[in-house]
This record gives structure tokens, C-alpha cells and sequence, in this order.
């Protein structure tokens, strides 16, 4: 078997792992925040601290993980509506 083909079926088994393959492609390194929050078969994130650059290689995981059952996207932030540019509906 073609050794791309190979690894590629393998990742679709393992998000992490394509996770982390994805990552070293894109030349950056893996979020402390995706290990310590994914089990084998749930991811729970709290995105506020995500940079731009970082969401690619997730979202293609994500895309490509057929063993994850719960994908959990949080944010804290709260916008005060007081805020200059905000508006009240």
C-alpha cells in the first residue's frame, strides 16, 4: 500500500495523531489546549487564545476524524454592550 494512502487511513482513526501531521506540514507546532482536551473519541476546545494560523490544521483534522462523537467549541469572551461599536438589539 502507497505509504501516504497508508498513514492517511490511519489519521482518519486517530484525531491527535492527524492532528499533530497536519501541524508539522504546516510547519507549527500542535495547542497545548487540543491535547489536553481531546479523548478518544471527544474534543472540547475553548477557542479564545486560537490564532489565525492554527485553525487550519484543526478544522482539516476535525474534517477528516471519523472516530470523534462530540466536538465541543466554547468561547469566554464577553462583550460588555457599553462597548464603543456595539449595538443594542
Amino acid at each position: 500500500m502507497i505509504e501516504s494512502v497508508k498513514l492517511r487511513r490511519q489519521c482518519m482513526l486517530d484525531f491527535y495523531s492527524h492532528y499533530e501531521h497536519l501541524c508539522e506540514l504546516q510547519g507549527s507546532l500542535p495547542l497545548k489546549a487540543v491535547k489536553a482536551n481531546v479523548t478518544h473519541d471527544a474534543v472540547d476546545l475553548i477557542v479564545d487564545h486560537i490564532k489565525a494560523t492554527d485553525w487550519a490544521p484543526l478544522l482539516n483534522a476535525l474534517r477528516h476524524s471519523k472516530t470523534l462523537t462530540s466536538i465541543g467549541i466554547r468561547s469566554l469572551h464577553q462583550h460588555s454592550l457599553e462597548e464603543p461599536g456595539l449595538y443594542k438589539r
